[in-house]
């Protein structure tokens, strides 16, 4: 959850609480104080329990970037593929035209096109992760780690496509 949602949340949980105090201690005077006692104390333990650890937070945020990375390179490709650009079509047709083409035999461009592929559906499923609020301090640390290895693949096997392709030159 966001800062500003909690905050909204926080303010919610506070208003209610403070209205059922309010509505106890009217209607039940004596028991309704002591019954108002233990709502607030029960209210600001829940309080307490539902905040984000920062080191989560920190996670959540490098599993961000991680995935920021697999989505620069895909995007680079993407641009790569369908840049209406000047430059773009001269990359697509004379610098890398084994990448702008994915029925080829080259291996590190088939190589990278099976790690897009692949990291085009983690993305998806890193999304889901980020916005959950459930996923705890250990799932987290190991998705980043996976997510880590392979950002850091991605890009080896996407400058390796663009070498291997700019070897080759056009046909």
């Amino acid at each position: 959850m966001s800062s500003p949602n909690r905050d909204l949340s926080r303010a919610l949980i506070g208003a209610l609480v403070l209205a059922a105090v309010v509505l106890l201690v009217f209607t039940l005077k004596l028991p309704g104080l002591l019954l108002s006692a233990l709502l607030i104390i029960g209210a600001i333990l829940l309080v307490r329990r539902v905040q984000i650890d920062p080191e989560v937070m920190a996670i959540r945020s490098s599993l961000q970037y991680a995935r920021d990375d697999i989505a620069e390179v895909l995007d680079a490709y993407e641009q790569l593929q369908h840049g209406a650009t000047a430059s773009d079509i001269a990359d697509r047709t004379l610098h890398y035209p084994a990448l702008a083409n994915p029925d080829n035999s080259v291996p590190q461009v088939n190589e990278f096109l099976l790690r897009a592929s692949s990291a085009r559906r983690f993305l998806e499923r890193i999304d889901g992760y980020l916005e959950s609020a459930s996923t705890d301090k250990a799932q987290l640390e190991r998705i980043l780690t996976v997510a880590d290895e392979r950002a850091f693949e991605l890009q080896e096997a996407w400058d390796d496509a663009r070498r291997a392709a700019k070897e080759i030159g056009p046909a």
